[in-house]
Parts: structure tokens; sequence; C-alpha cells
């Protein structure tokens, strides 16, 4: 009789652990947002996922731990823009800050939903949390001023103001998600990125003709 391996059992599990944890994660930030944290309990956040509560805390042990895990992926999506452009290789300031600027811009409907939740729930992160979390985001705004400052060395980019740029560039991506009440029958999120991108890369370039 042939049964399963340890190591296929454990790997089975650990899938199932995730994708349950995802499904508890993306429930709590819809529900965050509707209600707030304080007004949100963990039983309705068990019956959102068709779970019992004590099921609930085996994955989760609170709301501070899911409030944890959403700063934990907005550092990651920080992180992963620098990755990309590291993944780029030897390519022109131009091409560089175009390719991050979009890839930052483009957002999925549950990186939309964290966003949002962000900026208007910061307070419950916790003080630890929020020192890290604004830590990285100077990091990422640093390193788009990186790309312009590049750009302009290279005498590719024209700015008068390098750091506010690359803070309207950070802060284009909060934008859109929270005013997607308005923009939503304007532009999908790949429109928006692209759109957004252009104008920006409009707005610098010296060689207009090089926007695409």
């Amino acid at each position: 009789m042939q049964t399963t391996s340890p190591i296929v059992e454990k790997n089975k599990k650990e899938k199932t652990a995730s994708k349950r944890k995802r499904q508890i994660f993306d429930a709590a930030i819809h529900l965050f947002l509707e209600k707030g944290v304080a007004n949100t309990s963990m039983r309705e956040l068990a019956v959102a996922v068709n779970m019992t509560t004590g099921g609930l805390y085996h994955y989760v042990k609170s709301k501070e731990e899911i409030v944890r895990m959403v700063t934990r992926n907005a550092i990651y999506a920080h992180e992963s823009v620098k990755a990309l452009r590291k993944s780029l290789g030897d390519i022109s300031p131009n091409e560089a800050l175009r390719a991050c600027t979009k890839f930052w811009l483009t957002l999925e409907k549950t990186a939309q939903e964290q966003t949002i939740f962000l900026d208007r729930e910061r307070v419950h992160m916790g003080a630890d949390m929020q020192q890290v979390y604004s830590e990285s985001v100077r990091s990422l705004i640093h390193f788009f001023e990186s790309l312009l400052d590049d750009g302009v060395k290279a005498g590719e980019f024209e700015v008068d103001n390098v750091f506010l740029t690359a803070f309207n560039i950070y802060m284009s991506r909060i934008q859109f998600a929270t005013k997607w009440w308005l923009l939503q029958d304007l532009f999908t999120a790949e429109e928006y990125a692209t759109q957004q991108t252009n104008a920006v890369m409009k707005q610098i370039l010296v060689d207009r003709n090089k926007i695409s």
C-alpha cells in the first residue's frame, strides 16, 4: 500500500496554510476598510472566511498581527521596485526610471486596498512598525531620487526639484488607490500606470521623442 511521503504531506499542509492566510488577509483588509480596525471583531473575520473563531486563531493570533502583515507586504512592494532595477542590468536612466515607475504604479486590487488601508489606518501599526514603514517609504523615495539623478548626470533628464519629483512618483500610487472611485471609469490600473509614467517622462526628458 502506497502512502504519501512526510515531505509531500508537509508541503501540502504548508500550501493549504498559505492559501488560508491569504484568504484571511484579503478579507481582513476589506473589513478593516469598511468598518475600521477597532470596530472589526475576530468573530466577524472568521465568518467572512467561513471558519470558526478557533480555526481562525490557528492561522492568525490577533488583528494586530494582520496589520503587521499588511505593513510587511507594503515594505516588500518597496523592495520589489529596487529588485526590479537590479534585474534590468545596464540600461539607460530613461529606461530604468520608466520601468520602475510603471512597475510601482501598477496596482492589483489587493494591493490597492492595502495601500488605502495604510493611508487611512497607519495609527494601528504600532510605534515600532510605523517607524520601520516610514523608513521604507523614505528609502523608496530616495531610490527614485537616485534614478532621477542618474538621468540628470547623463544629460537625459532636466529636473528642477529632484526630491519633489521622486516624492510625486511615490505619491501617484497612493493617489490612484485612494481616488479609484473617481478614476475607475477613466483608467484600468494598467492604463493609469502607463499614462502616468508617460506624463512623468514628458516633464523631465530632454529629448521628448523618446516618449513611447
